[in-house]
């Protein structure tokens, strides 16, 4: 460490974002970002063929992954594939946490990569919790290290107490008012959740550390629970009232700002929409492709309805298509939200924009995916 001007310190920060999910690499380069503006020195480890384009923000420590952008981003989209063709949700998130490990084991195997850090002797490290592998490269790096989680709930491996009469567990679309028999479903997914991350996910990365010979050695439940702060991607508005711990602070809506104009083919596209106003549909990065069945149907709703609709699509459009809808690539989500009058999407980002700059009208929150069907909750519970 090193004093910055005037009295604050300076730090050299290393970020350890997930080898998938471009939205949640994105969230990461914000907060590298911010931090290099107050003045630290932070660093991306991503695997070789990850494409970020250079910033002078931040620098890059690459390794010999098992993905590159693009193998990445296949992979990923496979498996939404296969869940909408009927596969358990459980078999392809397993899948996934199977490859988080197996990358896991190819960074603290490669001995170049690890004395590389070493010798850039950081002072932090910030963990994404969905790829635990952050925990165990901090451990051998002997530095502290934060925690800073992108999903909507409130980890239950933080260590906080989570009664259970009144506090619901994720994935269990319940809320904070429960008869009797939805306290018995509540109790029977938390021991379900938890039997999982400690008897399937956390001793993968225990057998790593023991197949490179890490000392000293250390269960992962203590390093989960031995990061210096949780930085939750949640507000209070979305969670329901639970007990809490002082390290644990709430940072939802990083990425929300006041709605910037829009581009010149945005513009007038919104401007010719004054009469009914016009509807968002996007699902989040991690949903490129649809099932035919789900994209016919979306699309034959979609053009009933009176307003225009812009929808973040890829693939072949449907047959179906109204006139009424515009398919796009990409589009400014943030700005649109300012403007629009109705809305259907059920991101993180979409529901901390509710809480804090509300659309002028109406807003659905319409999900494909089992994390979004309790963000619907959640936002229909706490935003109405």
């Amino acid at each position: 460490q090193q004093y910055g001007s005037g009295a604050c310190w300076s730090s050299r920060i290393i970020v350890v974002p997930p080898i998938m999910f471009e939205s949640h690499l994105y969230i990461f380069k914000t907060l590298a970002t911010e931090l290099h503006l107050q003045g630290h020195d932070t660093s991306l480890l991503l695997s070789e063929g990850r494409q970020v384009p250079p910033s002078p923000h931040y620098t890059f420590q690459r390794y010999p992954g098992i993905f590159n952008t693009s193998t990445a981003d296949s992979f990923l989209q496979s498996k939404v594939s296969n869940i909408f063709s009927g596969r358990l949700t459980a078999l392809e998130l397993f899948d996934i946490l199977d490859h988080y490990a197996q990358n896991c084991d190819a960074v603290v195997g490669n001995k170049q990569v690890m004395t590389q850090l070493k010798d850039a002797d950081f002072d932090l490290l910030l963990v994404d919790p969905n790829e635990m592998c952050g925990f165990v490269i901090a451990h051998i790096l002997g530095v502290p290290y934060a925690v800073f989680s992108t999903g909507l709930w409130y980890p239950a491996e933080v260590g906080a107490p989570a009664p259970l009469s009144y506090v619901p567990e994720f994935n269990s679309l319940l809320t904070d008012r429960m008869s009797l028999v939805q306290r018995i479903v509540n109790t029977a997914v938390y021991l379900v959740s938890r039997f999982g991350v400690q008897y399937l996910v956390l001793p993968k990365y225990e057998r790593i550390m023991r197949k490179h010979g890490v000392e000293p050695r250390v269960a992962m439940q203590d390093l989960v629970q031995g990061s210096r702060l949780w930085m939750l991607s949640t507000d209070l508005a979305l969670e329901f009232p639970r007990p809490t711990l002082p390290h644990v602070v709430y940072v939802g809506g990083i990425l929300t700002k006041p709605a910037s104009p829009l581009p010149q083919d945005f513009e007038s596209w919104v401007n010719d929409t004054e009469e009914h106003g016009f509807v968002v549909v996007s699902f989040g990065a991690g949903v490129k492709y649809l099932s035919d069945d789900i994209t016919h149907k979306l699309a034959g709703a979609l053009g009933r309805l009176p307003q225009r609709v812009v929808w973040r699509f890829s693939g072949v459009p449907p047959s179906n298509l109204g006139n009424n809808t515009k398919l796009v690539d990409w589009m400014p989500q943030n700005d649109l939200l300012g403007k629009s009058q109705f809305s259907t999407s059920c991101t993180l980002s979409f529901l901390t924009f509710l809480s804090s700059f509300p659309p002028s009208s109406l807003s659905v929150c319409l999900s494909l995916r089992k994390e979004g069907g309790v963000r619907v909750r959640r936002g229909e519970e706490r935003l109405g």
